[in-house]
C-alpha cells in the first residue's frame, strides 16, 4: 500500500476490520476454515506463497489461524501514539513471516515493548475496552458496506476491490480515476 503512495498522489488508510470475528480467543486450525470455506488446502497455499514471494515475502507455515482481535487493538493503541506504521508491519511480520500468535496478549506485549510503546499502558487499554469497541464499530461499518475480504481496497469512495490482487489492477484503477503519478514516483 505504500508504494501507491510513493507513485501516485494518493494517501492510503488503513481501517481495523476483523476478518474472522467468530475465531474463539485462542484461535483455530486453518485447515478447519478452508475446510469450511470449500477452498482446496494445498492450492489454496501454494497460491498464497507464490503471491507472498513476488512481493519478496517468505510465509511461514502457519497452521493456526490467531484471533486478530487484540492485535487490531494493539495497531490503534499505536496509531494514536504515531507508531501505526511500525507495529502494523511488526504484526504481519509476526504472524505470516514468523508464525508467532498475535491474538497471545504475551507476544502483542512483547511488540509493543519493541516499538517503544508501554505494554502496561495497553494492557489497561484492554481491560476499559476503549480499543476493542473501535474494532467491533469498525468492522461493522465495513460489513455494512460489503467487505468479505482483506485487503479490501476503496479507491476514492467509488470503486472497491475486495482481496489481494495483482499490483496492475490497482494501477489500472488509480489511472481510470485519474490520480497523478508522483514526479519522483
Amino acid at each position: 500500500m505504500a508504494q501507491f503512495e510513493r507513485e501516485f498522489d494518493v494517501a492510503v488508510s488503513w481501517w481495523p476490520y476483523e476478518l474472522h470475528p467468530e475465531t474463539p480467543p485462542e484461535g483455530r486450525s486453518v485447515d478447519d476454515l478452508l475446510r469450511r470455506s470449500g477452498r482446496a488446502n494445498d492450492a489454496y497455499r501454494e497460491n498464497l506463497k507464490a503471491y507472498a514471494a513476488e512481493a519478496g515475502i517468505t510465509l511461514a507455515s502457519n497452521r493456526w489461524l490467531s484471533n486478530s482481535h487484540r492485535a487490531l487493538e494493539l495497531a490503534e493503541f499505536a496509531r494514536d501514539r504515531g507508531k501505526f506504521d511500525q507495529v502494523h508491519m511488526a504484526l504481519f511480520v509476526a504472524y505470516f513471516e514468523q508464525a508467532r500468535d498475535i491474538g497471545d496478549i504475551d507476544v502483542l506485549m512483547e511488540i509493543a515493548a519493541e516499538h517503544s510503546l508501554d505494554p502496561d499502558e495497553f494492557g489497561i487499554e484492554i481491560l476499559n475496552g476503549r480499543y476493542a469497541a473501535l474494532i467491533d464499530r469498525t468492522t461493522a461499518i465495513a460489513r455494512e458496506r460489503g467487505f468479505t475480504s482483506t485487503p479490501t481496497m476503496i479507491f476514492d469512495d467509488q470503486v472497491m476491490i475486495p482481496g489481494a490482487q495483482d499490483y496492475n489492477v490497482y494501477e489500472s484503477v488509480l489511472g481510470r480515476l485519474g490520480a497523478r503519478r508522483r514526479e519522483d514516483g
